[in-house]
């Protein structure tokens, strides 16, 4: 909720998993983003001096632009921040957002 997500987040949290090979990594990672993208929690978009500029694409078209981009640049390695895509949470994401931090406070 606090900061735009790059793709080396993504690798982070599949990898919480315990999941260590790298080309799994990736797979998991771009399920990761096309469920969310999907799910309308979050958008796919570019970041500037003026701040997060969304692609203005559907769900579908940014999820094979964030494929293909890091397979052709960077084939099963991480991508550095800001390489291929931005994602930034939706209203919907920052809400179930706060709802897991309310339930993890509670545990």
């Amino acid at each position: 909720m606090d900061d735009w997500a790059d793709l080396s987040w993504v690798v982070q949290s599949v990898r919480t998993s315990g999941m260590t090979d790298t080309a799994e990594l990736r797979r998991h990672a771009l399920e990761l983003i096309d469920d969310v993208l999907r799910g309308g929690l979050m958008v796919a978009g570019d970041i500037n001096a003026d701040g997060f500029h969304p692609w203005g694409t559907g769900s579908d078209e940014s999820a094979s632009r964030i494929e293909r981009e890091w397979t052709a640049g960077w084939g099963d390695a991480i991508p550095p921040p800001g390489a291929v895509v931005w994602l930034s949470n939706t209203d919907a994401g920052d809400a179930l957002a706060r709802e897991v931090l309310r339930r993890e406070a509670h545990s």
